[in-house]
Order: C-alpha cells, then sequence, then structure tokens
C-alpha cells in the first residue's frame, strides 16, 4: 500500500442531495488525505446509525445543522458540523436578490443559543424584504416550511438541503446557504480531528500551536476574527474565565502579526506589588534607588518593543498603577527610573481579564480611558461548558499527549468513548485547564495499573468531581461567571486556597483578592469563603 493510502483518514459525510452534491464537488482535493463515503440521509430516529458507523469504521463523521447536532447525540464518534458563515449568508442572499425582492431564509439555531447578529442586523443590510425562520430539528424546518407555503407563494427560499429540496418539489426557487468554501474548511477539520483522534497529532490550520485545539464553530469564529485582529496594529482586549484559553489566543494573535518577529512578554498585572510597578514595567538605570540592579534593569514594556505586550489579569491593576501605564500607551514612550531620557517603543497590546472591565468602570474600579485604549478589538472567549463540542476534542488531544509521555498504549480512541458523556454533562468550572488535569489524572492511573479496566467505578475513583452536580448555571456576567467558578473549587478542593488557585489558573493573591471581594459585596458567609489554607 503506499504512503498516501495508508495516512489516509477516513470520513462519513451523512447528507442530502444540495449538501451531497456540495461536497462531492470538493472531494478531489481532499483524495490524498481522505478517504470519503456520502450517504444519503435525512438523519432521525428511523435510521441505525450505529450499524452504519460499524461498517464503514470512519474516524470521523460530518453532517451540517439539525442533522449534525442528531448525530452529536447519538454516536461516540466525533460528529464536526459545517459551519455556515457569514459570508456564506450574505453570497446567497445576494443570488436570492437576483430573483425576488421578498426572501425566505432558513436556519438552524441550537436551542438555548442566541441568534446570530449578522441575521439580526441583515434587514439593514440588503436591499430586500428578509423574512428569517430558524429551527433546531428538521421537523421543526419542515413545519416551517409547510406554514410559509401555506400562507403565501414564495419566490425564493435560502436555506438547507432538505428545506431546498422540499421547496423545490412545489416549484420554489431556491439558494443552498453552504458554500464551497465552507465545505473545504469542514473537511479540513475533520481531517484534523481525525489524525487527533489516531494520535497522528497536527497543528490545527487555524493555530500555530498544536495545543490549541477547537472543533466548535464558536471558537472557529473566534479564531478567525483573532486572525483578523493580528494585522492590525490595534490592541486586542481577550475576556473570559480562568482556563478558557486566553494565553492560548493571545499567542495566535502575536504569531501572526506584523509584530511576530519580537517577543511576546507576558505582564501579570495582578501579582505586582504597588511599590515595584514602575521598575518592573519601565525598568531602572542604577542607583535609582536603594535595591536598585546593578548595571540597571530593563522594563517589561521595553523588552517587548517590537514585539507584543501581553497584560494578563489587567482587570487586577490597582487604580494607582492604571494611570502610569496609560500615559505609556498614550505616548508609546518609556522612562525608566532615575533616567531622565525617554526611549520610544511600538509593540502589539493584548490585554486578558475574566471580569467584566465594563462594570469595573461603571463601579469605578477601572478607569474609562485605559479601558476604551485596551478595547480596540475585543474578544469574547467563552467557558467550556458552552462549547461543549469542544470538550472531546481537547480531551482527545491529551489523552493521546499524555499516553505518549507516560507509555500508556490505550488510545485516545479507547479511552474517549468511556469518558465523553460524564465529560459533556461536567460543568467545568477550571475550563481546559481543569480537562487538561483530568485526562492526566486518567492516564497516570492507567500507567500505574495498565490492565485495569476503564470501568464506571474505576472513573469515579480517580476523578470524584465528576459525581457531583458541576453544571454552573448561566449567568448575566463574568463577575458573576468568575464567582460561580470560585465557590466550585473552594467547594471541590475544601477551601484549600492554593490548589483552588492551581485550578482557576491565578495566583493566590489575586484569589485573595477576588474572595474578598466577594465577601464584601454578597451573600458568601465568611467561614464559607475564607476556610482552608
Amino acid at each position: 500500500m503506499n504512503d498516501s493510502v495508508s495516512s489516509q483518514v477516513k470520513i462519513l459525510i451523512v447528507g442530502y442531495r444540495k449538501f451531497s452534491e456540495l461536497i462531492t464537488a470538493v472531494i478531489p482535493e481532499f483524495a490524498e488525505q481522505a478517504d470519503i463515503t456520502i450517504v444519503e440521509s435525512l438523519a432521525h430516529g428511523n435510521t441505525e446509525y450505529h450499524s452504519l458507523v460499524a461498517r464503514l469504521e470512519p474516524d470521523v463523521v460530518a453532517s451540517a445543522g439539525s442533522n449534525a447536532a442528531y448525530l452529536a447525540n447519538t454516536l461516540t464518534q466525533p460528529v464536526i458540523s459545517q459551519a455556515v458563515t457569514d459570508t456564506d449568508i450574505i453570497e446567497a442572499l445576494a443570488k436570492a436578490r437576483r430573483i425576488a425582492s421578498r426572501i425566505h431564509l432558513f436556519s438552524y439555531q441550537p436551542e438555548r443559543s442566541l441568534p446570530s447578529r449578522l441575521v439580526e442586523n441583515l434587514p439593514g443590510l440588503i436591499d430586500a424584504e428578509l423574512i428569517h425562520h430558524n429551527y433546531s430539528t428538521s421537523d421543526e424546518a419542515n413545519e416551517k416550511l409547510q406554514l410559509v407555503m401555506a400562507e403565501e407563494a414564495p419566490e425564493v427560499i435560502v436555506g438547507p438541503s432538505f428545506t431546498c429540496h422540499e421547496a423545490e418539489k412545489q416549484g420554489v426557487a431556491t439558494i443552498l446557504v453552504y458554500s464551497k468554501d465552507s465545505a473545504r474548511d469542514m473537511l479540513r477539520k475533520c481531517i484534523e480531528i481525525a489524525r487527533q483522534q489516531q494520535g497522528q497529532l497536527l497543528p490545527t490550520g487555524l493555530s500555530s500551536s498544536a495545543e490549541f485545539v477547537i472543533r466548535s464553530d464558536t471558537m472557529t469564529a473566534i479564531a478567525r476574527l483573532a486572525q483578523t485582529y493580528a494585522q492590525s496594529n490595534g490592541a486586542v482586549l481577550i475576556q473570559g474565565e480562568s482556563g478558557t484559553g486566553k494565553e492560548h489566543i493571545a499567542k495566535e494573535i502575536h504569531h501572526r502579526g506584523p509584530f511576530s518577529e519580537g517577543q511576546m512578554v507576558a505582564v501579570n498585572c495582578g501579582s505586582i506589588p504597588d511599590e515595584l510597578f514602575e521598575s518592573e514595567l519601565f525598568g531602572h538605570v542604577e542607583g535609582a534607588f536603594t535595591s536598585a540592579r546593578r548595571g540597571g534593569r530593563i522594563g517589561l514594556i521595553e523588552q517587548a518593543n517590537g514585539g507584543t505586550l501581553y497584560l494578563d489579569e489587567v482587570g487586577e491593576m490597582p487604580f494607582s498603577q492604571q494611570v502610569k501605564l496609560l500615559r505609556v500607551l498614550q505616548e508609546k514612550r518609556v522612562r525608566p527610573l532615575g533616567s531622565n531620557r525617554e526611549v520610544p517603543v511600538d509593540f502589539k497590546l493584548i490585554a486578558a481579564t475574566n471580569r467584566d472591565l465594563m462594570a469595573a468602570v461603571n463601579d469605578g474600579q477601572f478607569r474609562e480611558d485605559l479601558f476604551y485604549r485596551l478595547n480596540v478589538f475585543s474578544l469574547h472567549i467563552p467557558p467550556l461548558r458552552e462549547r461543549i463540542e469542544d470538550i472531546a476534542a481537547i480531551a482527545g488531544y491529551y489523552l493521546a499527549d499524555y499516553g505518549r509521555k507516560y507509555g500508556v498504549e490505550q488510545s485516545a480512541k479507547t479511552v474517549l468513548p468511556r469518558v465523553k458523556k460524564r465529560f459533556s454533562a461536567y460543568g467545568w468550572p477550571g475550563n481546559v485547564r481543569e480537562l487538561q488535569n483530568f485526562v492526566e489524572r486518567i492516564v497516570v492511573n492507567l500507567a500505574a495499573r495498565p490492565d485495569r479496566e476503564l470501568s464506571d467505578e474505576f472513573i469515579a475513583g480517580i476523578l470524584p468531581e465528576l459525581q457531583r452536580n458541576n453544571a454552573i448555571r448561566p449567568t448575566n456576567s463574568l463577575r458573576e461567571q468568575e464567582e460561580a467558578s470560585i465557590r466550585q473549587a473552594m467547594q471541590t478542593f475544601n477551601g484549600d486556597k492554593a490548589r483552588v488557585a492551581e485550578s482557576l489558573g491565578i495566583s493566590t493573591t489575586t484569589l485573595w483578592r477576588r474572595l474578598r471581594r466577594m465577601q464584601q459585596n454578597n451573600d458568601d458567609p465568611i467561614n464559607q469563603i475564607s476556610s482552608g489554607n
């Protein structure tokens, strides 16, 4: 068998008419990388997909919209959903506009998810009357289509394959909402995930770091935005809970931008004492103060010159330090302590926080002018519990990675199905970092007892956290999410603050500060919040 065939991954596509035709058109471009089988089907309970998967043995399954959602809930194999990009929607509507000025758009929207921001604003962007119908299942899409057909005689419909097929049977012109470009993106993602499952770990096409693994449409869109923002000199503010991958995103922006040849200098804003702030960030000359280093010191900001300055936990920066930082950012010049000269600096600025900075501005805890200086471009990284599709992909990566490290022969393909449902139901207060810790714990225990069966009792013994009700309810602000995560971690680790801080990816100083704020602001009993080490 030649090398190109032996290195192929196996992909099963479950699609319907126009979607299948679209995939068929781009398959030749991936012939050397993948063996792709297309099955014409509308995913529902009347089809036995387990036997189909057992017969074809794909590494990954792919579909679109409600089909993909049904398959993801039915199969243990990774299921990739074809994204509908903003470009797809705009191009499809432009084609439909040539047919009629009144357009019906059908789009998949998972239950309890927010509508697309683009779709909300489309009526003001296109010269057409747009009637939008969202659905979460194929049955719902069909019901809505039949209602439209009963109420009027639509001239053109934009939507998924099944909706288009049903509308065409009644003589209505249709435009498929998916494009060849998004089909190619889906197949690339399928190949990447399949190789991760096989242990052929390749860096993701959206990332220069193999550890930054994503599968969800949400994170794919964020990664693309990050690539776009990387090309600008403007500052980027990344907001999200601890452990969600903010630093990974910052590294991606750095590596893909015009300042990539310089270094990325990280500053933990919550851990620098006020008296050392200027010395650490601006540097000092010899003799600037009693304990000044011989020969002086180049400050962190000057070290970032020509590269990227990454301000981690910027929301923890004391108010007195904020005005000093603002001056440097405004003037792009820094004066070391004890010096009479200013050093010009030019760098990409990235700031990250797990606080709601706008709320901090309103509370008088963060300078408004500094906020707007940092918030030229903004990215919000959702917590892991809100992007369940990423959980299995990330777990698969770390299972393979730690398996090699500890010499465990059980593959990610074997272990992942045993924990996938439990992982999907867990609340992940520590987000990706906690998931990484869980996976390492599994692999280390398997390394100690290679003959041990991965039973329910075994998993419960090494991951007792999964037995608790850890699903954190969605809240209205980053601060509330942060406080919910801290409460959960305090309970999990019995108030051991060192372990809590480590699991949340923050310093113990920052944890103490937040615990004090929680104690002052709301209902946490002192003995619950401040117990432990």
